[in-house]
């Protein structure tokens, strides 16, 4: 469901649907229902920071019997582009620094 909706199709176009005679209507209101049911598992349900289910994650016994602990991780990508924020950032020119974003140069193949 989640990734229909990052391309932008319903989740009957994700699972091969094409239109027909019979069935022309992408977007109807099953695949509308969908969607908000979504919406509202992420509003409600979803814990905005780390996914999981908050009847979980907001538990401390069960997070501390579930977990023996966590580790921390290099995000190569993100590094990449906080090392262009921070370059960016020091050249001097930045007006406002929260509608920044970063693009990845792709390595040319020599």
């Amino acid at each position: 469901m989640e990734c229909a909706r990052s391309l932008g199709i319903s989740y009957k176009r994700f699972m091969g649907w094409r239109p027909t005679d019979d069935d022309a209507a992408e977007w109807d209101e099953t695949e509308r229902d969908w969607m908000r049911a979504l919406r509202m598992y992420e509003q409600r349900v979803q814990c905005p920071l780390c996914g999981m289910d908050v009847q979980f994650c907001h538990d401390e016994d069960a997070v501390r019997h579930t977990f023996a602990g966590g580790q921390v991780e290099i995000c190569f990508v993100t590094e990449l582009r906080e090392k262009a924020m921070r370059r960016y950032t020091e050249s001097g020119v930045v007006k406002n620094p929260h509608s920044q974003t970063t693009k990845l140069i792709a390595r040319t193949t020599e």
